[in-house]
């Protein structure tokens, strides 16, 4: 039977939190959640040096974490998860739920998402999930494009598409993440979002009006000259990131200065903050 490399980490709960949501930027094949722990999966070879220098690098510092090192033979990661997950509103008139919890609108107004997550991250369950989708309700997407950068299930992407994005671009350099995407692309009847597997590089400049990036600060702060450039010239044109810790916000809000974009819109919950950065005037 094939084995798997496992990496546990004991932390606080925060910690553990944090470490779940940016998980979908490692090459793991599964996660689960042990309440006090939180432990990684990774096909033979993927948990590299490298790769523990990057997980260790999203401890904030004076936080205590601990990490154990395991082979186990395959299994099915994630039934106990999926068995755990139930429809959750994001907004009052945004609902994400999956394939086996059905549910129906209860207004006209009412979206109803349908993600299942398998191995990515994007169920709503997480503050950062929420927070950017609160951010989406008040950016129009009619009849403009939209860029989701490491979009994990396709969530984002799916709901600027129902909210009538003309033109959605989904990318992801995990291949287990796009198959994921492509799956809840289905589900939801949108097959105009178009999935790039592949780096942020490979998509074309100056072409979306919105690019959304739900991801780790770092990251984030990595990528801001390639989302930048990949904005229009518009000034209406902006970019919703989320993922971030508020006390990481601050080093953000100069970087993303850096770039001629500032702070318009924010929602903050428990340590998480999500921000729509725009044009700064005079740029």
């Amino acid at each position: 039977m094939k084995q798997y490399d496992a990496l546990t980490c004991h932390a606080d709960r925060a910690t553990l939190d944090l470490i779940i949501a940016v998980s979908g930027l490692l090459q793991i094949t599964g996660i689960v959640d042990n309440d006090a722990s939180v432990t990684l999966y990774f096909d033979d070879g993927k948990l590299t040096e490298e790769t523990m220098i990057t997980i260790r690098s999203w401890i904030p510092e004076g936080v205590h974490a601990e990490f154990e090192r395991g082979r186990v033979e395959e299994q099915n990661w994630n039934a106990e998860f999926e068995a755990s997950l139930e429809p959750v509103r994001l907004t009052d008139t945004l609902v994400i739920t999956q394939s086996w919890n059905p549910v129906e609108p209860a207004s006209p107004d009412d979206l109803v998402v349908t993600i299942d997550p398998k191995m990515s991250f994007g169920t709503g369950h997480h503050e950062s999930t929420r927070l950017i989708a609160r951010l989406m309700t008040r950016v129009p997407f009619a009849a403009r494009s939209v860029l989701d950068v490491g979009t994990g299930t396709g969530v984002l992407a799916i709901i600027a598409a129902r909210r009538g994005a003309e033109r959605v671009v989904a990318v992801d350099n995990n291949e287990w993440a796009v198959q994921n995407t492509r799956e809840n692309i289905a589900l939801n009847g949108v097959p105009e979002i178009v999935v790039v597997h592949g780096e942020l590089a490979e998509v074309d400049e100056g072409d979306f009006d919105v690019v959304l990036a739900n991801i780790h600060r770092n990251v984030i702060i990595e990528l801001l000259p390639l989302m930048r450039s990949r904005m229009t010239d518009r000034s209406n044109a902006v970019l919703l990131t989320s993922g971030v810790l508020i006390e990481d916000y601050d080093s953000l809000v100069n970087a993303a200065a850096e770039h001629g974009l500032v702070p318009l819109d924010e929602e903050r919950e428990n340590e998480w903050i999500a921000t729509t950065f725009g044009e700064a005037v005079g740029e």
